[in-house]
C-alpha cells in the first residue's frame, strides 16, 4: 500500500467521462465506495500513474499503484472523442492539468451553445 499519492486524481467513469478529484476527502463525495470496490472506475494520480483505491468498511483506506488497462492519456483521448461527437474539439496534448483545463473549456462551450431545438425555434420566429 502506498499512501504517497499526488493529487488531484483523475477518474475514468464507466461511461468514459473523465473527472478530477482535488483531495482525499472528496473521493467519496464524488464516488460510491461500493462502485470503487467493484472496479467500476480507473484512477490515476496527478503524474498519470495508475492507482487502485483501497476501501475498508466503506471508507478510503489507502492507495495501491497499478497498471490500468489504458493510460490517462488514452482516457483523455477517448473522452475527447465523446466531446467531439457533441461538437467540441479538445487538444489532448500537454500535461494532465493542461488537458483537464482544455476539457473544461470544451464542456463549457457545449453548455453555453444553444441546442438544435432552440436554434430551430429561433430560426422559425425570425
Amino acid at each position: 500500500m502506498d499512501d504517497k499519492v499526488l493529487f488531484p486524481l483523475y477518474v475514468r467513469l464507466d461511461d468514459g467521462e473523465v473527472i478530477r478529484i482535488e483531495s482525499f476527502d472528496r473521493i467519496l463525495y464524488h464516488l460510491e465506495a461500493i462502485d470503487i470496490e467493484n472496479d467500476e472506475y480507473m484512477f490515476w494520480d496527478a503524474a498519470g500513474h495508475g492507482l487502485k483505491i483501497l476501501i475498508l468498511k466503506g471508507k478510503v483506506s489507502g492507495f495501491e499503484k497499478i497498471d490500468n488497462k489504458v493510460t490517462l492519456q488514452q482516457a483523455f483521448e477517448e473522452y475527447a472523442r465523446q466531446l467531439a461527437q457533441r461538437g467540441a474539439t479538445v487538444d489532448t496534448s500537454g500535461t494532465p492539468d493542461e488537458i483537464w483545463a482544455k476539457v473544461q473549456t470544451a464542456k463549457e462551450s457545449l453548455q453555453s451553445a444553444p441546442g438544435f431545438l432552440s436554434r430551430l425555434l429561433r430560426s422559425k420566429t425570425k
